[in-house]
């Protein structure tokens, strides 16, 4: 029964490791690899040993990854369907999405501090960035450290996005991305789950940065609605803000309603055969989020079932060495 054992023991040790998918995946490798037989459906211990290595060499000699475009716009401005855009353009494109999906607890905490901060550690952001391989930053938190990021990175160009009115922004805003933690069962894994508490503290450090440095809160009872006028103000002046900083050949105001043209004249890329994507209305939104959170629910539970299981079959080993030694 130790293959047995092992088997799902790789399992939960890769949905507690916060990495990617790859990631998980060796670390399986590795632990099926310990001084233990696999299951036979398994690849032999040579394959996987020389499967893992070919992995440490490649990333080993990979270069990092830089910015190659950063977008300004606030969340809800169309940063989703600019996301998938650049994706399908080749970009590897970071999104709040990605920190969600990805539980990315370290870079909700590397955020927080530069909201706090002005953004001021570029070098964190760039290692960031870099290390992760993405070459595309849009949406919330990155957009609002543009400034610093243009710098940093001379020859990225910025891709602007936002709605025909302030007052369009503010009614798909204010319904999703700032109320989320209102909602079940988020307003109860922000005040009990370690990850969604520190992804809590940034969307405070977040707004707060949004609003000029007001401290706010996202769990306050009056929050947003107490905010509205600010919040609008603030919008305003990025949208005004990016066209007086970022030079006129660094910068498109994408209009998503053009499709692929501009944005593809713009980075010198080829016009996809595919349509070009709209996506995260509002319904989409949610979607995600329910889906975050019955996966997270779910996965939770399957780690719990298998800690019951491996208890009850190690107990099961230690009986029966008991009894052999008995003997």
């Amino acid at each position: 029964n130790e293959p047995t054992i092992w088997f799902f023991f790789s399992f939960l040790v890769s949905f507690s490791v916060q990495q990617n998918k790859n990631t998980q995946f060796y670390y399986s490798l590795i632990l099926f690899d310990g001084h233990h037989r696999r299951p036979s459906t398994m690849t032999s211990l040579y394959t996987n040993r020389v499967a893992f290595s070919l992995v440490l060499i490649f990333t080993a000699l990979s270069p990092n990854a830089a910015l190659e475009v950063i977008g300004s716009g606030y969340g809800r401005t169309g940063t989703d369907t600019l996301r998938e855009a650049l994706n399908e353009l080749g970009y590897k494109t970071y999104h709040m999405k990605e920190i969600v999906e990805g539980r990315l607890g370290s870079d909700a905490m590397l955020w927080h501090a530069q909201m706090e901060n002005d953004c001021s550690d570029v070098e964190a952001l760039r290692d960031m960035f870099e290390k992760g391989g993405w070459t595309a930053a849009v949406d919330l938190p990155a957009s609002l450290c543009y400034e610093r990021l243009m710098k940093a990175y001379p020859k990225a160009k910025v891709i602007h996005t936002e709605r025909k009115s302030a007052e369009q922004w503010w009614n798909s805003a204010s319904n999703s991305i700032m109320i989320v933690g209102t909602i079940f069962p988020y307003n109860i894994f922000y005040n009990r789950i370690p990850f969604f508490r520190t992804h809590k503290a940034m969307s405070d450090a977040m707004w707060s940065r949004v609003l000029g440095g007001k401290n706010v809160t996202v769990d306050d009872d009056d929050f947003p609605q107490a905010y509205k006028a600010e919040f609008l103000a603030a919008y305003e002046a990025n949208n005004a803000r990016v066209r007086k900083v970022v030079p006129r050949k660094r910068l498109l105001i994408q209009d998503h309603s053009k499709g692929w043209t501009d944005l593809c004249k713009f980075l010198g890329k080829e016009v996809p055969e595919i349509p070009y994507p709209y996506s995260n209305k509002r319904r989409d939104f949610y979607r995600f989020a329910y889906k975050m959170a019955f996966k997270f629910i779910f996965g939770a539970v399957t780690a719990f079932v298998i800690c019951i299981f491996l208890m009850y079959k190690l107990l099961q080993l230690f009986t029966k060495n008991n009894k052999i030694k008995d003997l």
